[in-house]
């Protein structure tokens, strides 16, 4: 495991290139491109127009029916004399039923004009007629909101293996307290877990500013040693957010049903409020609040799981400091309070929550770096663990993350070539590992333990 995070570690600190900062926002809720389009034109106005092509060409792989995305590449492409790129759009526009025959006729004549001549005068020629085109049909189209249609859907298909050292959780000394007695503690320790999911949602456009979302999901996942974790889960999600020039509002809901094969099962609730408002361009500040509830199935396999029934409600605070061209650096700190309520009040705890982390965009992904330390104190003591000891835990992670597109990996390889259409397919081909090691000490011996954990996912999103 060592070795793991000294790979990542190098992986992300070897970056040579600036790193397109705002792909991994883009997977994750398309239809949010203010953020996108403004780094775009804050890097067109910059004279930046490498970083300003690579992002349309992202955002037109996504939405290849946009005319509107390629207008924009096109007008980009014709300013850098990328005679291939201009081409290739002015191909692709041609063929919208979305601008008039005449229009058409132009886009033709221009597009024999810059494949059949040679001359670069001639060219220049060429390319301010497709620059007159570009703001002709502007014109003549009207723009939806956001460059989007209303609606998106899309399919989500994953994987994901997780490595673990201690699955179980069995203390440094193998034994537990019980009645106040220590005992042996059995349990697996090395094991992986492997997640199959699907995940099918629809995004909703309502104005350029705000938009809506839904999904169903399923997931099965099995245990290669183990059985505790093995179980079949189903969910729903949706999210409403608002944005504004500085300010970025998220609320969102979500119901899981977990049916874990040889225990009761378990449905949660979660309800959060985020907000993350933009001082400058350089610092964030975030904060939120979050209510759940989580309910067992009690049933005469499982007569005491009402007893672990829970809800809760906490907040939580938070600064980002954006560094470097394009924010390719951030550094964030976080602080969260839980307060956790229960059937039976052992069960019932506080928990201050501290994390800091370092993220760098880079030409493969984003790597991150994250530290945080949790600690926990429960309101009364649980009699049939210890009558004279109350649980009081401190948890601390180091964690080391890099997740991206497989398509973002292949750009960032030019001596490697594929077809566009396949890396049209790669950019939605994403990928995410992790490496963590937990150290846990409590009062009680049973949560004296330390666990490392590997993870590789793979995911295909599909637009429809």
């Amino acid at each position: 495991m060592k070795k793991i995070l000294i790979i990542l570690i190098l992986f992300g600190f070897t970056s040579i290139s600036k790193a397109e900062v705002t792909y991994l926002e883009i997977l994750k809720d398309p239809t949010d491109l203010r953020l996108n389009l403004q780094y775009a034109k804050e890097q067109e106005a910059l004279g930046e127009f490498k970083s300003v092509i690579a992002t349309l060409e992202r955002l037109t792989a996504l939405y290849p029916a946009n005319l509107d995305l390629k207008l924009y590449l096109l007008s980009v492409a014709v300013k850098t004399d990328s005679t291939e790129k201009v081409l290739r759009l002015i191909d692709e526009i041609r063929q919208s039923d979305e601008i008039t025959d005449d229009v058409k006729k132009r886009v033709a004549q221009v597009f024999d004009d810059i494949n059949k001549k040679k001359i670069d005068d001639e060219k220049a020629d060429a390319r301010k007629q497709a620059r007159k085109i570009v703001e002709d049909v502007e014109k003549q189209t009207e723009r939806s909101t956001g460059l989007l249609s209303k609606f998106t859907f899309y399919q989500d298909i994953g994987y994901k293996t997780a490595l673990h050292s201690n699955v179980g959780n069995v203390s440094a000394t193998a034994t537990q307290l019980s009645g106040g007695v220590a005992v042996a503690m059995n349990g697996v320790q090395g094991d992986n877990i492997e997640t199959y999911n699907t995940l099918t949602g629809v995004i909703y456009q309502i104005n350029d500013t705000s938009n809506l979302s839904l999904s169903l999901g399923t997931s099965s996942s099995e245990q290669n040693k183990g059985t505790t974790d093995e179980n079949d889960t189903n969910s729903f999600s949706t999210s409403y957010s608002k944005f504004s020039e500085k300010n970025s509002f998220t609320t969102s809901y979500s119901f899981t049903d977990t049916n874990t094969r040889r225990a009761a099962d378990t449905y949660a609730n979660n309800l959060s409020f985020n907000n993350t408002y933009s001082l400058t361009n350089n610092h964030r500040f975030n904060g939120g609040l979050t209510f759940t509830t989580n309910k067992g199935d009690q049933n005469p396999s499982n007569l005491t799981r009402r007893a672990s029934n829970t809800w809760s409600q906490g907040y939580s605070v938070g600064y980002d400091l954006l560094m470097g061209e394009g924010a390719q650096h951030k550094l964030s700190v976080k602080y969260s309070f839980t307060d956790t309520h229960a059937i039976a009040n052992y069960n019932a705890f506080d928990n201050h929550t501290y994390s800091a982390s370092y993220t760098e965009n880079t030409p493969w992904g984003n790597f991150t770096y994250s530290y945080s330390k949790s600690d926990k104190q429960y309101d009364e003591r649980d009699s049939f663990v210890s009558s004279l000891l109350t649980r009081e835990e401190e948890s601390q992670s180091h964690t080391v993350s890099m997740n991206g597109s497989i398509g973002q990996i292949m750009r960032s390889m030019p001596v490697i070539e594929l077809p566009e259409w396949i890396i049209n397919q790669l950019n939605t081909l994403t990928y995410n590992m992790s490496w963590a090691e937990t150290n846990n000490e409590g009062r009680l011996l049973q949560h004296n333990y330390d666990k490392e954990t590997f993870t590789f996912g793979l995911t295909k999103r599909i637009y429809y």
